[in-house]
């Protein structure tokens, strides 16, 4: 959450309110996140160096103004460029993405797209070794119908890979073509 919180100040000084109003009107689409957990994400990056605060009266209230220090930018930047976990993996490739503009340089941008098509191959192979395995193994009649069901849900997981897999490569091809057409 750190970084999607340096990423919103990357693009301008907030207060928590505003960032508040961020995560509500877009990044909830794929990351959720309460005022509190908000709060705590921005004490951190604080303590860190990584965000400023100036305290500011607006209309007789009391109000912190956050913003970024070149030691966040920093991390930022480290942060969208460093591997994709395969932990919260959706989670983290839709923040990068949602960021990508940041990152200035095209072969950069193009990197990170392809880290994220990487990690996703690997998670729909694991999965598609996991549903073999589970199909190889001996299931005792008493567990068949759960396992019914726990297969179905392997096998989402492994079309919805499958299809992040897909659209993300077509991105990256897509990004190198609107490349080619600036220059």
């Amino acid at each position: 959450m750190e970084y999607v919180v340096l990423g919103l100040l990357m693009l301008r000084n907030q207060t928590l309110y505003e960032i508040n109003k961020a995560f509500e009107q877009g990044i909830a689409l794929f990351y959720s996140a309460s005022y509190g957990s908000l709060q705590s994400a921005l004490k951190k990056l604080v303590g860190q160096g990584f965000v400023e605060f100036e305290e500011m009266v607006d209309k007789g209230r009391n109000k912190k103004v956050y913003m970024i220090t070149e030691e966040g930018k920093k991390a930022f930047h480290e942060w969208m460029e460093s591997e994709v976990s395969t932990a919260r993996l959706e989670v983290t490739a839709l923040s990068k993405l949602f960021f990508l503009g940041l990152v200035e340089d095209v072969e950069r941008r193009k990197t990170v797209v392809q880290d994220v098509i990487n990690k996703v191959e690997e998670v729909e192979i694991g999965l598609k070794q996991l549903k073999d395995n589970i199909r190889e193994s001996e299931v005792p009649e008493s567990h068949q119908k759960v396992l019914t069901y726990q297969l179905a849900t392997l096998d989402y997981g492994i079309q919805m890979h499958g299809f992040a897999k897909e659209w993300f490569r077509k991105f990256h091809t897509e990004l190198d073509q609107r490349e080619k057409f600036k220059s």
